[in-house]
């Protein structure tokens, strides 16, 4: 499980946030590839999160750095480093079960 540098959590989005107005208050930081805005299955409303995908990781920690804690639509959104994402079959078990998580909680410190 690695992290994609390049990948933004942004958080605590607007109701009113879609596409381009995220699109909009991101790209001043470079060049995006993608965003991402998950909407509930059932009720298909934002789920109040996105992703954006920069080109550049040096954008994306620019646009992290610049616009964590920042005012959108009279909401203070989290943009940080997006976390790496388990895959379906690691949903399924506990964290420790993880080959990785375990080795690296369990070996004694040097």
């Amino acid at each position: 499980m690695q992290k994609d540098p390049k990948l933004v959590y942004v958080g605590n989005l607007p109701k009113s946030a879609d596409y381009s107005s995220v699109h909009e208050y991101f790209i001043p930081f470079g060049d995006i590839k993608e965003i991402h805005i998950p909407v509930d299955p059932i009720t298909q409303e934002k789920r109040g999160f996105a992703f954006v995908e920069y080109e550049e990781e040096e954008d994306a920690q620019h646009a992290i750095f610049n616009r964590h804690n920042s005012t959108m639509s009279d909401k203070t959104v989290v943009v940080e480093q997006a976390r790496p994402t388990r895959s379906r079959d690691m949903l399924q078990r506990p964290l420790w079960a993880d080959e990785d998580y375990y080795q690296k909680y369990t070996t004694e410190p040097k």
